[in-house]
């Protein structure tokens, strides 16, 4: 396996697990803030809502990931 190949799989492996932390805490942070928010946006519209919640939980998880493999520093932890 190339060393493109392995990072491209350790960078996608990253974004993954931190997608899979983030679709918990996003909610969980939002539903701790604006409770009445979150059960007014769920009960309107359930699909779009969990949709929105994981788009952002991708989009950190995405930037976090990407930071992380860019900073040499960071890249040592």
């Amino acid at each position: 396996m190339s060393h493109r190949k392995r990072a491209n799989k350790k960078f996608w492996k990253s974004v993954l697990v931190l997608f899979a932390v983030y679709s918990v805490v996003v909610p969980a942070i939002f539903l701790l803030f604006d409770n009445t928010a979150v059960s007014r946006h769920f009960n309107k519209d359930p699909f779009a809502f969990v949709l929105k919640m994981a788009g952002i939980a991708f989009g950190i998880a995405t930037i976090i990931s990407l930071w992380l493999s860019r900073d040499p520093e960071l890249r040592r932890w």
